[in-house]
């Protein structure tokens, strides 16, 4: 049901707005024997070259904190064509990871005592004339970037059981992880669920809450349904969080904190109705 809704949705912001959203996809993973793998420079040579094959852009490749957990970053580009790479990308990473007597593990939280693996969507929206709308020359923020903070904020928890699709999805959500377990959003601020990176003139949205083992459709899908409303509504995001969302003194409502108050909320969720029923 949700994956052609972001054909349908990217089509609502072009049609409502003449805006195209461009996307760009973050996922973490887990690489099992990765730190006895005597040829871990030639398995990220076939990567690129098999998503070189594919006509898929790598950004970015880089370790992260966990023991043998990894991040790779694409380029930029339009929605269907972000979910399809990084759907496409998880098949590659398995594939050659296998070849070389490892596991790429996209669960996301595969040891109690590391860091969970995210899936982090980067968006913005470029107008007619190809420039980014969310960019103001002041470099402050412009209304259709706070607009769509605001949607985003108004649907986070709505969407939690897209964002976190199993049981064992909510065991990222803990303190001091850097998953946000708030409905919150800041500028640089890692967390947040919305975080502005500093990029300058490149403003963008990061969307921090999925896991790596949600459905990269469904996840790009509900964010550019969640910012059309936004943009429709001119929902206002309210104050940015400096210091660390997760803390109670800042008195933010929490996200859903397992996979059956998250289904509650989505089954009774007004918002996302209107839209997984092809309206807007």
């Amino acid at each position: 049901m949700i994956p052609p809704l972001l054909k349908t949705v990217a089509q609502l912001l072009a049609a409502d707005f003449g805006y195209t959203p461009i996307v760009a996809c973050e996922i973490e993973f887990t690489l099992h024997g990765a730190d006895a793998c005597p040829s871990l420079v030639q398995f990220w040579q076939q990567v690129r070259a098999a998503c070189r094959e594919q006509a898929i852009g790598i950004f970015n490749i880089e370790k992260e904190r966990g023991k043998q957990q990894f991040e790779v970053a694409l380029m930029p580009t339009d929605a269907k064509k972000a979910a399809d790479n990084c759907i496409k990308l998880q098949t590659i990473l398995s594939q050659q990871a296998e070849s070389h007597a490892m596991r790429a593990d996209f669960s996301a939280k595969p040891f109690a005592d590391e860091p969970g693996n995210g899936l982090h969507v980067h968006v913005h929206l470029n107008d007619a004339h190809g420039q980014n709308i969310f960019t103001k020359d002041d470099h402050a923020m412009s209304a259709p970037l706070a607009h769509a903070i605001g949607g985003l904020l108004a649907w986070m928890a709505d969407s939690m059981a897209i964002f976190a699709p199993h049981a064992e999805s909510y065991a990222r959500f803990a303190p001091g992880s850097n998953a946000p377990l708030t409905v919150s959003w800041g500028a640089n601020n890692r967390t947040v669920a919305i975080r502005l990176p500093d990029s300058g003139h490149a403003k963008r949205i990061e969307h921090r809450v999925a896991g790596s083992d949600a459905n990269p459709q469904e996840v790009i899908a509900v964010i550019l349904a969640a910012m059309h409303w936004g943009l429709a509504h001119k929902s206002e995001p309210g104050p940015q969080i400096y210091g660390d969302a997760s803390l109670e003194q800042y008195h933010l409502p929490r996200l859903p904190d397992s996979l059956a108050a998250a289904q509650e909320r989505m089954k009774n969720s007004e918002l996302m109705a209107t839209y997984l029923q092809g309206g807007g």
